[in-house]
């Protein structure tokens, strides 16, 4: 049984959670034990969701290097700790690979070599300022074995220097389980399949990455010229992100939408994309948007914005439609297209659905991580 530690800093649920989660689950099945490490703090959801799939999970006192004061004064201040922290459970686990999420993750890193492991990064940014930059190319450079980076712009972002061109990389799209988001084994959520009129969703935690503004403005403009519409934010309310959504809220106050509906976070995703007319994604930065995929595997008829790899699996007007970022009339455009053509809804969600089973199922994702695990040990 092959051991590794896949470290994770930040605790609550959302994209790269779920993807660490779906591949720990099936790597089992190659004889490939992954131990998930998260921090304590803001990871119940998360914790209990590994709890329930049977995959071993350590909680430890870890910081995150970020912007919010009181993560970034401890960062600096328990460094020493928490890196020997990590590198004590990694040598008692025997840990001979070490996978870390994000390009800043020095701790992660630092212990992992400290404990004779190889390290892997895995990258999801598609830009990065050039301190950051900078701070992962020293940790690139000198202490990393691989990196698995979410989609070509992430590669063409961060996999420019001679240096690290040299050393092992692999693409692997984020993951979406087609069994699972399968639109014939499926039943619509209630709150939202018996509403009246088209429904439009969104799925994704409220940040400003997301771009939620623009689907508020694309309501505004829907709501002129179409009756009976309402659209819904699925999405967790993230502390950090008061401000972002007082922001939104005001918008909504300001052009009176009263058919605009924060959902909450959903614990059965494909039910609110089953009860769903129409799936549209506004962000404005992504690398490969798990939320797109789910979608496309519930037959749902997608408009998105050009963000990631999303054009290498959305056909603009073969099987959904791609804008560009920060455009709400273009949004509503194509919208309403399909708010008036039932019989493209239809044939964009089938389409769409064949790309993400045949490109994108999770079974595909776990394999590529095998290999390239295997690869990188020299097994």
């Amino acid at each position: 049984m092959l051991k590794i530690a896949n470290i994770i800093l930040e605790g609550r649920f959302g994209g790269p959670q779920n993807r660490i989660l779906q591949v720990a689950e099936r790597l089992k099945k190659y004889e490939i034990e992954t131990i998930v490490i998260i921090p304590k703090k803001d990871s119940e959801f998360f914790y209990s969701k590994l709890v329930e799939k049977n995959i071993s999970v350590k909680r430890l006192s870890l910081h995150r290097l970020t912007k919010h004061k009181s993560h970034l004064v401890g960062w600096f201040l328990f460094f020493i700790p928490e890196l020997f922290s990590l590198y004590r459970y990694l040598k008692k686990e025997n840990i001979r690979l070490v996978h870390c999420n994000t390009s800043w993750q020095i701790k992660g890193i630092l212990a992992g070599k400290m404990a004779r492991a190889n390290i892997i990064l895995h990258l999801q940014d598609t830009w990065a300022p050039w301190m950051k930059k900078m701070l992962f190319n020293i940790l690139a450079r000198f202490f990393c074995d691989g990196f698995i980076v979410a989609g070509d712009k992430v590669r063409q972002c961060y996999l420019n220097d001679k240096w690290i061109e040299a050393k092992k990389a692999i693409e692997i799209q984020a993951p979406v389980d087609t069994s699972y988001f399968n639109p014939n084994h499926t039943v619509k959520d209630n709150i939202i399949g018996n509403m009246p009129g088209k429904k439009i969703t969104t799925v994704g935690n409220i940040n400003p990455d997301k771009g939620l503004e623009y689907f508020i403005e694309m309501a505004e403009i829907l709501n002129k010229e179409y009756k009976n519409l309402h659209f819904y934010i699925i999405g967790a309310f993230l502390e950090s992100q008061k401000k972002y959504l007082e922001k939104l809220r005001r918008m909504i106050l300001g052009y009176n939408l009263k058919n605009i509906i924060f959902y909450g976070r959903s614990d059965n995703i494909p039910s609110v994309l089953k009860a769903a007319d129409i799936f549209v994604c506004t962000s404005i930065t992504e690398a490969s948007p798990m939320a797109i995929w789910e979608a496309m595997a519930m037959e749902k008829a997608i408009v998105s914005t050009d963000v990631g790899d999303v054009k290498r699996f959305i056909k603009d007007g073969e099987n959904g439609f791609v804008v560009p970022p920060r455009d709400a009339k273009a949004l509503a455009e194509k919208v309403g297209i399909l708010i008036e053509n039932e019989s493209l809804r239809i044939k964009f969600g089938k389409l769409a659905r064949a790309v993400a089973v045949k490109e994108l199922d999770v079974a595909i994702c776990a394999d590529k991580h095998r290999k390239f695990y295997l690869e990188v040990l020299g097994i």
